[in-house]
């Protein structure tokens, strides 16, 4: 064969073969470029998700949520609901200072507190567009984004509820100053000496007592009791059982038959979680005897020529079984004795302080004055109530 000839074979040849090569190479090429562009708009796909995610997050979240430059304090982002809040349109609200609605002069120590603990709760007040100033609860977290720092806030509007906090906070003022003003003062005669004490654990109390003469003044009756609980409702529960008291001073039965009708009458209204613990006496000064029935309440004092310091009573307590496992008691009494109804916060405060070595409770009044100062000095955790009584 010609050289020529060979050598243009041979040249052909090789065309082909590079040819068949370059098209291989193209076409892996090709599916390479294709499959990195299906993985491009999969992580586009994805980026989207959740940058939508964020924004419905935004937009429907029910608390207003603005994005905060750590630097300067201005507003970089804010959703709907901090607009409603606020009372600001979209435009209005990018850029504006912090300082530009915080009615609360340290908003920015908050911030910085966020910054260097990477968040800050609080409650503080703002002013909305209009003027008015509103009440928020106030989130602050510290967070970071392309090697940039910035604080996510979120409001929440409780300018209502605080609101009614307030109302409910005079109400309950309120109720405890009626409360007080239903117990009747101390007293002197010529046969006895009352002295009473009565500190709320909040500001109404559980706690409550009277005494008033009966029989034509030949009788001093009265009671303490002590309603479980220490709010409004308590409060209330305590005036019904006044109430009934007073009716029941009307009755012609003996002491422990009136206790009786009392917890009877207290079954149909009393809630399964609420009960009381009492304690009635009728002092008859013509007989010179002390009827005491006690339901519940767990002691008292007294100094006489029967019995001196601590008694310890008991009794079911009012409100739980229709049939109360209750005693009557009659003590025998004589000018100088004296006695110290209590309820459990003051026996308990007793119990954990003891009395002092020098203590005689034959001192009525020194007696009466150091129970006043326990309370008012010791940390209690119940209401505490005394009633105490010296015949002259």
């Amino acid at each position: 064969m010609n050289p020529s000839v060979s050598i243009l074979v041979f040249l052909l040849i090789l065309c082909g073969m590079a040819s068949g090569w370059l098209y291989k190479r193209n076409r892996q090429m090709a599916r390479q470029v294709q499959q990195q562009l299906q993985e491009t708009a999969r992580q586009a796909e994805v980026f989207n998700g959740r940058n939508e995610r964020y924004r419905a997050l935004l937009r429907q979240s029910t608390d207003g949520i603005i994005v905060l430059d750590a630097e300067n304090w201005r507003i970089q982002e804010a959703n709907d609901q901090f607009r409603h809040i606020m009372g600001f349109e979209e435009a209005e609200v990018v850029w504006l200072h912090i300082k530009d609605l915080a009615i609360s002069a340290d908003i920015v120590a908050d911030l910085e507190a966020a910054l260097a603990t990477g968040e800050s709760r609080s409650q503080r007040h703002f002013r909305r567009k209009d003027g008015h100033g509103i009440t928020v609860e106030f989130s602050a977290t510290q967070i970071s984004y392309s090697d940039k720092q910035a604080i996510v806030a979120t409001f929440r509007d409780i300018t209502e509820y605080v609101r009614l906090q307030e109302a409910l906070k005079r109400d309950i003022k309120t109720a405890g100053q009626v409360q007080r003003s239903l117990l009747p003062a101390d007293l002197d005669t010529g046969q006895v000496s009352v002295r009473t004490i009565f500190e709320p654990h909040h500001m109404v109390s559980g706690d409550f007592f009277h005494y008033t003469f009966i029989k034509g003044g030949h009788v001093l009756a009265g009671y303490m009791i002590d309603v479980s609980g220490h709010g409004l409702g308590t409060a209330l529960q305590t005036a019904a059982l006044n109430v009934l008291m007073q009716e029941a001073y009307l009755l012609e039965v003996p002491l422990i038959d009136k206790v009786r009708w009392i917890n009877q009458t207290v079954m149909r209204y009393f809630t399964e979680e609420t009960f009381a613990a009492m304690l009635c006496f009728e002092l008859d000064f013509d007989s010179k005897i002390l009827t005491l029935v006690p339901a519940g309440i767990t002691g008292f004092f007294a100094a006489s020529g029967a019995h001196h310091g601590l008694l310890k009573t008991g009794g079911s307590l009012l409100g739980i079984i229709p049939e109360l496992d209750i005693t009557e008691f009659l003590l025998p009494v004589k000018p100088g004795d004296t006695f110290y109804f209590v309820t459990d916060g003051i026996l308990d405060l007793v119990e954990v302080n003891g009395f002092p070595d020098n203590m005689d409770l034959w001192d009525f009044d020194r007696t009466a004055n150091w129970f006043n100062q326990l309370i008012k000095t010791s940390r209690r955790w119940d209401d505490a109530s005394g009633l105490f009584i010296k015949l002259s």
